[in-house]
C-alpha cells in the first residue's frame, strides 16, 4: 500500500513538472514548467529566472509556487540560464523567453496577453533589461532582489509598464540602498505620483512594509516590498509567500497582444561577385544549396546551420567584414554581430580562426594565442572567387578548405555566397498597405470587412490575426 502511494504521488508530480528543452538561436535551452492539473484554457504564464550560479531548479525551491498556481490556475516556467547566469545587455536571452512564451501558447493554450516575467538577483536585473526590450510581450514585471548595477534606464518608446520589485534591506549582495533610484527612473517614465502609499506590518507581517506608487499612465503602479532584516534570498515567512504577492499583483494587468506574432524570415539581399564588391562591407556566408550559413555562437565557436538558426539575434553575429591579412594574397574575417558593430571577446577583437588539428573553429581574441589552441596564421584566410560558383576560404595555417564548422580540412574547395540579408515575411504586399487605424487586409493584401471575418489569417497593424 505504502509503495502504490509513492507510485501515485510520482505520476502526480510527473503531470505537473517538467523538465523540458527548446531550440533558439541554434543552441538548446533546457527550462522546467509546472502545469497545475485542471489548467483550463486561455490561463496566464509567469516566468521566473534564477540568479546567478544558481538554476532553474533552485529557483523552484525558492519561490514555492506550486500552492499558488494550483488554486489560480497559471503555468510557471523556470528557465534554465547558460552558464548559470542570464545575458544583461543582449538579445540572447530575450529571445530565449519569446520562444517559451510561443511554446507554451502552443502547448498550453496560454492567453498571450497575460504573461509575467519575474527573477531572483541576476534574474531580477535580466527583468529590467526586458522591460526595454519586450514590454509589448510582458504584461508585468516582477524583479527581486535584483536591479541593473549601472543604474535603471527607461527606453521613452516603451509603454507604462507595471512593476512590483522585492528586496530584503539587509541584502549584502544587491544593495538595498540602491533599489529606490532604479524604481524612480520608472516611477517617472509610467508617470506615477512622485509620493507613495505606504503600509507598514504588511499583511500583519512584522517584517514587510509596501510603497505604491500609482496609479499612473493608463493605471499602472511601481510597488515596493521591503522586507526588514532580510537578506539575498527570496522572503517566505509569517503567511506572506512573495510568490503569492507576485501573482496578485500580475494578475490584475495585461497587455494587448494580436497572435500569432509574425516572424520576420531572414534571406539573401545583394550578393557580391568579386573580393573588391564585398570588400568594406559586411556580408552573410552562405551555402545556398544546402540553404545554410556560417554565425558566432556565445562559447566562441563558430557554428554551421540553417537560415533560421544561423539569422537570428540571439547568436554572437551572422556577418562578417574582411580586413587584409598580414600574408600576401590572405584576409581576416572579423565577426560583426547583429547591431552591426564588431564583435570583441573581452575587449579584443574575435577573428574567425581554423584549428590546425581536429576540433572547432572558433574566435580567436585578435591575433593572440588563446590557451595553445589556436595559431596566428589559422585565422588568415586565401578567399578566392569564381565566376558561376562563388567564394572558397582556405586557411593560410593549414593549406586547406573551409567546408562548415569543423576546421579548414578540406583538399577540395566548396563555393559559398557572400551577400547582405534581408527581412522576407511573405505577406509584403499586405504590410505596405497596413496602417495604425485598425484596418484588417488578407495575405494577399486586400482590404477585408473587419466586422465580417470568416475563419483564417489576417493581418492588422502589421500583425497576423488568428480569427477562429
Amino acid at each position: 500500500m505504502r509503495r502504490f502511494f509513492t507510485t501515485l504521488f510520482l505520476a502526480l508530480c510527473i503531470l505537473t513538472m517538467s523538465a523540458e528543452s527548446i531550440k533558439v538561436g541554434g543552441t538548446t535551452r533546457s527550462y522546467i514548467t509546472y502545469v497545475p492539473r485542471n489548467l483550463g484554457a486561455h490561463r496566464p504564464l509567469l516566468i521566473s529566472c534564477h540568479g546567478m550560479n544558481q538554476d532553474a531548479n533552485y529557483q523552484k525551491g525558492m519561490l514555492k509556487i506550486e500552492t499558488v498556481a494550483d488554486t489560480a490556475k497559471f503555468v510557471t516556467v523556470f528557465p534554465e540560464g547558460i552558464d548559470k547566469s542570464w545575458d544583461i545587455s543582449g538579445n540572447r536571452d530575450i529571445n530565449f523567453v519569446l520562444a517559451l512564451i510561443d511554446e507554451m501558447v502552443a502547448k498550453y493554450d496560454i492567453d498571450p496577453c497575460r504573461v509575467y516575467l519575474s527573477g531572483f538577483s541576476m534574474g531580477g536585473m535580466f527583468t529590467y533589461h526586458a522591460m526595454n526590450k519586450i514590454a509589448d510581450r510582458i504584461a508585468a514585471f516582477a524583479p527581486i532582489s535584483g536591479y541593473p548595477m549601472g543604474g535603471a534606464t527607461a527606453n521613452a518608446k516603451v509603454r507604462p509598464i507595471p512593476i512590483i520589485h522585492t528586496h530584503g534591506t539587509s541584502d549584502d549582495v544587491v544593495t538595498f540602498s540602491n533599489v529606490q533610484s532604479n524604481l524612480n527612473v520608472w516611477i517617472r517614465h509610467n508617470g506615477c505620483p512622485s509620493t507613495a502609499k505606504v503600509t507598514q506590518r504588511y499583511r500583519n507581517a512584522p517584517h514587510i512594509t509596501r510603497h505604491v506608487w500609482g496609479p499612473g499612465n493608463e493605471g499602472v503602479e511601481v510597488v515596493l516590498m521591503e522586507m526588514a532584516g532580510k537578506g539575498h534570498w527570496i522572503s517566505n515567512d509569517y503567511g506572506v509567500l512573495t510568490g503569492d504577492e507576485i501573482w496578485k499583483f500580475c494578475k490584475r494587468f495585461s497587455v494587448d497582444v494580436t497572435y500569432p506574432i509574425v516572424k520576420p524570415q531572414i534571406g539573401i539581399g545583394q550578393r557580391f561577385t568579386s573580393i573588391d564588391e564585398a570588400k568594406g562591407k559586411t556580408f552573410a556566408i552562405v551555402n545556398e544549396q544546402e540553404e545554410k550559413a556560417f554565425y558566432g555562437s556565445d562559447n566562441q565557436n563558430l557554428q554551421y546551420s540553417g537560415f533560421e538558426d544561423a539569422f537570428n539575434d540571439g547568436n554572437s553575429g551572422y556577418h562578417f567584414k574582411m580586413e587584409k591579412g598580414s600574408v600576401a594574397n590572405s584576409w581576416l574575417l572579423r565577426l560583426i554581430t547583429p547591431d552591426g558593430s564588431a564583435y570583441s571577446i573581452w575587449g579584443s577583437p574575435g577573428y574567425l580562426n581554423s584549428q590546425p588539428t581536429d576540433g572547432w573553429c572558433c574566435f580567436i581574441l585578435g591575433l593572440n594565442n588563446q590557451n595553445g589552441q589556436d595559431i596566428r596564421n589559422g585565422a588568415l584566410w586565401d578567399i578566392q572567387y569564381e565566376e558561376g560558383k562563388g567564394f572558397s576560404l582556405k586557411n593560410i595555417g593549414t593549406g586547406l578548405y573551409l567546408k562548415d564548422s569543423s576546421p579548414a580540412k578540406y583538399e577540395s574547395p566548396t563555393y559559398f555566397t557572400f551577400c547582405t540579408t534581408e527581412e522576407i515575411t511573405g505577406i509584403r504586399n499586405a504590410r505596405k498597405n497596413v496602417d495604425s487605424t485598425g484596418k484588417v487586409f488578407d495575405l494577399q493584401g486586400r482590404q477585408m470587412d473587419a466586422s465580417n471575418l470568416q475563419p483564417g489569417l489576417y493581418i492588422k497593424n502589421g500583425k497576423k490575426m488568428l480569427v477562429r
